[in-house]
């Protein structure tokens, strides 16, 4: 008989959240005085990594930590839940000879943010073998969620470079807003005239990341711009020089900088 349970390696922002969806996991992170031993989570059948993934100097993301838990986690299957690199679970997987999936996290940050709530999803990213995402989803709709949530099934690499490539999608529409709330100011121009015209009322566009957030410019989250730093490594490790992004990165270092509450960061 196979094992059974659930347990969640990182008690961060992520971990959290995995929490939520599975109040009987155990939990191991070294920083709880009131954690699970490894051996205890070695007993269980699926392990939930949420481990942090930082940049390292404005270029990849230091995924030791993840390498770290993947060697020493016994458990059949591995869910990846941190933030990689393209190509981190094919190299795991070859290496520590591991199931391996990664699933990409959503998870908002703002107020009232409607990804807050992992348990009322919409929609999954799911990377991997067959077998192995389709026990992951059986968990899921066993445990969380019904059919009406959206799978979209593809390996570990294209999920990798999915997540990447929709960070870099919310930094450049960010990039375009704050340029737009810019400009409109130095005319004396009512941004939100302009702002609802083009993204409230022309059905191509919508309101997303659009608000202006007054001196606080750009953007300077838990993922960003960490992760569109991680998107341009790899599209130069394939040979592309992606130099509207790098542009895009230095504009924003510039309106971090200039951000009273971003100083010190």
């Amino acid at each position: 008989m196979g094992k059974s349970g659930v347990a969640i390696i990182g008690f961060g922002w992520v971990g959290k959240s995995m929490k939520q969806l599975f109040p009987d996991a155990l939990v191991y992170d070294p920083n709880l005085p009131d954690s699970v031993t490894k051996k205890e989570v070695n007993r269980v059948g699926i392990a939930f990594v949420c481990v942090p993934t930082l940049v390292i100097k404005e270029r990849k993301l230091d995924i030791s930590i993840v390498e770290e838990s993947v060697k020493w986690c016994k458990c059949p299957l591995l869910v990846i839940r941190s933030t990689v690199n393209p190509g981190t679970c094919d190299y795991l997987i070859k290496k520590y000879k591991k199931r391996i999936v990664f699933q990409p996290e959503y998870l908002g940050e703002s107020p009232a943010h409607p990804m807050l709530d992992q348990s009322s999803r919409q929609f999954m990213i799911v990377g991997g073998k067959s077998r192995d995402r389709h026990e992951l989803l059986e968990l899921y709709f066993r445990n969380v969620y019904n059919a009406n949530v959206s799978v979209r099934q593809v390996t570990n690499l294209e999920a990798e470079i999915i997540k990447l490539s929709e960070n870099r999608a919310i930094a450049w529409k960010i990039a375009q807003i704050q340029e737009l709330i810019d400009t409109c100011k130095k005319a004396s121009i009512d941004y939100y005239n302009i702002r609802d015209a083009v993204y409230g009322d022309d059905f191509r566009f919508n309101l997303w990341w659009t608000a202006d957030h007054g001196d606080k410019k750009g953007f300077n989250s838990k993922c960003l711009p960490k992760d569109v730093y991680a998107w341009c490594a790899w599209a130069e490790s394939v040979g592309y020089n992606p130099v509207i992004t790098r542009a895009i990165l230095k504009k924003n270092k510039d309106w971090i900088n200039k951000n009273p509450q971003d100083k010190g960061k």
